[in-house]
């Protein structure tokens, strides 16, 4: 998923985000990595047949207080590194485990 954000008129960044599998890969080109680990698998029936990208499976993360912590952390965190470092393409990576459903819903969530 990609998205930009635009800071001034004149200036638009590019924003790359990743999931990962901490088991499998860890981008070595990332700006900022984040792990989404230690939250509790959601709690979904068949949930390996899904990904993050489920709606149920992003309901349950959204409704844990520490997971939206987490995010705010991570927009704070992004919005420094904007502003200390020149950039016109960040890339932001965030794994977990299998980096199918945590890590996948946090990329994925709109809110």
């Amino acid at each position: 998923m990609k998205f930009f954000l635009r800071i001034t008129q004149a200036q638009a960044i590019h924003i790359k985000l990743f999931s990962f599998s901490h088991s499998l890969d860890i981008r070595k080109t990332v700006d900022l990595l984040c792990s989404v680990d230690h939250f509790p698998v959601p709690n979904v029936n068949n949930y390996q047949q899904y990904d993050g990208r489920h709606q149920e499976i992003q309901n349950k993360l959204l409704n844990l207080t520490q997971y939206q912590d987490l995010i705010k952390t991570i927009i704070e965190q992004l919005t420094n590194f904007i502003q200390e470092h020149i950039k016109t393409c960040i890339t932001l990576a965030i794994g977990c485990e299998q980096g199918r459903h945590r890590s996948v819903a946090t990329i994925n969530n709109k809110k």
